[in-house]
């Protein structure tokens, strides 16, 4: 059954992101084996153990185009040296910052993004009162903004990803894209900050974990509920 074009049957949505919502629950498990730290709903340390909300703006920065290993050991190091804090990252100049994360790629151009970063940042009370400007900044894309929205900022909004597109397409059977992923969680999952985490976390892992371009669905933690599996299809999303 090939999936159909972006028309949502919310009845149909709404029933199928409570199975998917049950299925994480149960399985929460798989999602800290793949990096996420599942804690209170107000935590920092849901991204990936990280301690406060500017280190995860900062990994947000470097993890692009490079492994999150390498990204963990950097911000580790810039730790020790009191450096994931912004105001004192502030006075560091570009250059300092370029031989602090030089392991990672692309590392002088996220090197201008961080220094902006923190420069912005650091004349603000909070890192909450922050969040907002960093809305157009080079480097956050929409769905990095509505990731540190919600893992940062603590607030209710669900961030758009291809992982979201691919996984709820498939197990749906409609063609949901990207750019509505947000719209349409939005409009079924309970406004719960616990809740809003799990299930991004839940599925960035099946789309890690088996939901790939050619899918793996005899790992998938969703094949039962997989219209996708059910129906053998090999479609490409």
């Amino acid at each position: 059954m090939p999936l159909v074009s972006y028309k949502v049957d919310q009845e149909k949505i709404n029933q199928t992101i409570k199975k998917v919502l049950d299925i994480f629950k149960e399985n929460m498990d798989l999602i800290k084996d793949k990096g996420w730290i599942v804690s209170e709903p107000e935590s920092p340390r849901w991204w990936g153990g990280l301690q406060s909300g500017e280190e995860i703006i900062i990994s947000s920065i470097l993890v692009q185009m490079t492994r999150w290993e390498t990204v963990a050991k950097v911000i580790s190091e810039m730790r020790e040296n009191g450096l994931t804090n912004f105001g004192k990252l502030s006075s560091l100049s570009e250059e300092e910052i370029y031989l602090l994360i030089r392991r990672v790629n692309f590392s002088r151009t996220k090197a201008k993004r961080l220094k902006v970063i923190a420069d912005k940042a650091s004349s603000y009370a909070s890192i909450q009162d922050f969040i907002d400007d960093l809305k157009g900044v080079q480097g956050i894309g929409q769905e990095t903004y509505y990731s540190l929205l919600l893992f940062v900022g603590n607030r209710i909004y669900f961030p758009p990803s291809e992982y979201g597109s691919r996984v709820l397409s498939r197990v749906t059977s409609m063609r949901i894209p990207k750019l509505k992923v947000k719209e349409v969680v939005e409009s079924s999952l309970p406004k719960d900050l616990f809740t809003y985490k799990l299930f991004h976390a839940g599925l960035v892992t099946v789309g890690r974990v088996s939901c790939f371009k050619q899918p793996k669905c005899e790992k998938c933690i969703l094949k039962m509920i997989c219209n996708l599996n059910k129906n053998n299809e090999t479609l490409r999303i």
